[in-house]
């Protein structure tokens, strides 16, 4: 995952925590990137959370990631994962409209899950956003407008699933669960290995 040009043209500083800092604390913006790990029982996660930090109403609405994937590897939101369902089931598209995207490997496995984005401002009020998807960009737009009380924050958090992915397909068709339990990966990983809680917002 490369980057937004708002941080290409800085070094970033590694603070105490292991997050890289990318900006000044008096630039428009700022992005800090942060590693992340766990495992739980037989599952491993393997992530990365990109902070972005809005800190004023000069700043962009957009915020493109270039993703370099292997031969074969995509990018695809999760409507467009389970359009096949909504097209040919009777269900409601938004319970598989859950605004993750995922990367899935030629064999239309998932192999990582963006979560959804989400972005709030100073006093905690959620500020609309969402994402595009492009070939291999993904691109967050944090719509902040006069009303919004900077800075914003924006977290488009990424995790790897190291196991989960091959234990969920060798027990049957990813989609033949999601057609019970709706379109969100992290609640059919849930089902398929009787996880109570899959932490949250990648925050391990």
């Amino acid at each position: 995952m490369k980057l937004p040009i708002e941080a290409s043209d800085d070094d970033g500083i590694l603070t105490k925590n292991g997050t890289m800092i990318y900006g000044k604390e008096d630039d428009a913006v700022t992005i800090g990137v942060q590693p992340l790990k766990d495992e739980t029982g037989n599952v491993s996660f393997e992530g990365v959370r990109t902070l972005i930090t809005i800190n004023e109403s000069t700043a962009s609405k957009e915020y493109t990631f270039a993703y370099d994937l292997p031969e074969g590897y995509s990018l695809i939101t999760a409507k467009d994962y389970y359009r096949d369902i909504i097209d040919n089931e009777a269900v409601n598209e938004n319970d598989y409209d859950t605004g993750e995207v995922y990367i899935v490997n030629k064999d239309n496995v998932i192999d990582t899950v963006i979560d959804a984005a989400w972005a709030v401002d100073a006093n905690g009020n959620d500020v609309d956003t969402y994402y595009v998807v492009n070939g291999n960009i993904l691109t967050q737009v944090v719509n902040f407008d006069e009303k919004t009380t900077f800075p914003v924050i924006a977290d488009p958090s990424a995790w790897k699933i190291a196991k989960l992915v091959v234990l969920a397909y060798a027990a049957g068709d990813a989609k033949k669960y999601a057609r019970h339990i709706g379109g969100s990966f992290k609640n059919l990983c849930e089902i398929i290995l009787g996880i109570d809680t899959i932490k949250s917002q990648c925050k391990f």
